[in-house]
């Protein structure tokens, strides 16, 4: 199916669709009959509006989990990805709120990359060289460590939390679209020790620098590019569509190769 010239017009319509199909282990994606976005994020703090709308728009449905403890954040993200897989959830779109120098600090330190590299475009010169100082900062701390150092050096329990979700969702083979530089950063984590990359579709890319180097670090190419800033889950739910469209696409070129 995956040289079927009819597939090869579709681009990555059908590359969505073929991925899918791999990760449901057969031959065609059958269209996921759950989906679940679930954000992390500290108290006090909403999913937005915008997610919200998105969600009833395409038919997924949404769960704020509130996440404080760094220590058992972890730990926490993999009893929710157990709790939704469970309960009966076979696509998912993790998010997570929190400030945009996590991501680009974290992924600064994986990817052995110089603040100015990583920091993202801001409004006025000194409005950046705060930024780079404060990711200068946060890289030096945790310069040298690795894993869950890394997590707790980072002091970030919603990071933590994406990526115990994230990989216990890897581990049991449930299929997940990313969307922002922290749940990239989340997934360049977890691949220090689960197969997460199969289990992965990058649905969008964000400005901030951060984004694309965890892409790069994942083999992954975004299948949109919105040019828009990021939004927990909100570019993963713009992209289901399209993925939806190419398993429909995928089902009628091998009915034309039959």
């Amino acid at each position: 199916m995956a040289d079927s010239p009819q597939l090869f017009a579709y681009g990555r319509l059908s590359d969505a669709a073929q991925w899918l199909a791999s990760c449901q282990d057969q031959p065609l994606a059958s269209e996921p009959q759950r989906v679940r976005a679930i954000i992390f994020a500290g108290d006090g703090k909403g999913i937005p509006q915008s997610t919200e709308t998105a969600a009833r728009r395409v038919g997924a449905s949404i769960e704020a989990v509130t996440v404080a403890d760094c220590t058992a954040a972890y730990d926490l993200g993999v009893h929710t990805a157990d709790a939704e897989i469970d309960g009966g959830a076979d696509l998912l779109i993790p998010g997570g709120i929190d400030s945009t120098q996590v991501a680009a600090a974290v992924i600064g330190v994986m990817a052995q990359e110089e603040p100015v590299v990583v920091v993202s475009k801001q409004p006025s010169v000194e409005a950046w060289k705060g930024e780079v100082t404060a990711i200068r900062d946060s890289m030096f701390r945790m310069r040298g460590l690795t894993g869950r150092e890394l997590l707790q050096a980072c002091g970030s329990p919603v990071l933590s939390a994406l990526v115990g979700f994230m990989s216990q969702a890897a581990r049991r083979r449930t299929p997940m679209l990313v969307d922002a530089p922290l749940t990239a950063t989340a997934a360049v984590c977890a691949a220090a020790d689960t197969r997460i990359h199969d289990w992965l579709l990058a649905a969008t890319i964000a400005p901030q620098p951060a984004h694309r180097i965890a892409l790069k670090k994942l083999r992954l190419e975004p299948l949109l590019d919105l040019q828009m800033e990021p939004v927990p889950a909100l570019g993963s739910l713009s992209a289901l569509p399209l993925v939806l469209l190419g398993i429909e696409i995928t089902a009628d070129a091998s009915q034309e190769d039959s």
